[in-house]
């Protein structure tokens, strides 16, 4: 795929139904290999809508938006900053999208924050069965930290830690 062009920029509040709606997509282009297919079109959609509702686009984060040139949002980053080490909780790209560097373009602009803000590390968790994520991470200068337990939208699921050196 060609690269896609796209403005690296704060997410606002005003972005919130973008993000949802392709959150919403990622999800179920990628998350079949551990989700059913009802809990993808009937259960997700909710689910996606009260955990963006809850978001304030604070100072506790770090989100981020991919801006193509027709105003549409074409990937995001979310990270978690009210810990000690920031959690990537979400990086997705428009499936339609994929492949034309805008998820490395997040990541970088993600952890390139992070160090501004003095972190020294982030770290995120993808699914062990999600291997185009997982080798995406790995070859954007992620370190596998190993496989733990998590849930997925109340599934227990197994999934990779991997962490991030931001010096």
């Amino acid at each position: 795929m060609r690269p896609v062009t796209a403005r690296i920029r704060p997410a606002t509040a005003r972005d919130r139904r973008a993000i949802i709606a392709l959150h919403l997509a990622s999800w179920q282009s990628s998350y079949g290999i551990e989700l059913p297919q009802h809990v993808l079109s009937d259960v997700l959609p909710g689910y996606l809508a009260d955990k963006w509702t809850g978001r304030t686009f604070g100072a506790d984060q770090v989100t981020l938006v991919a801006e193509v040139p027709n105003g549409d949002v074409a990937g995001f980053v979310c990270a978690l900053t009210d810990r000690a080490v920031p959690l990537i909780d979400n990086l997705h790209v428009d499936p339609a999208r994929r492949g034309g560097g805008l998820g490395k373009r997040l990541l970088q602009a993600v952890n390139a924050a992070l160090a501004e803000q003095g972190f020294r590390q982030s770290e995120l968790t993808v699914l062990s069965r999600n291997t185009r994520a997982y080798a995406f991470y790995l070859a954007n200068g992620g370190e596998d930290e190993g496989e733990e337990p998590d849930t997925l939208v109340g599934k227990a699921v197994r999934v990779r830690r991997i962490a991030f050196a931001l010096e």
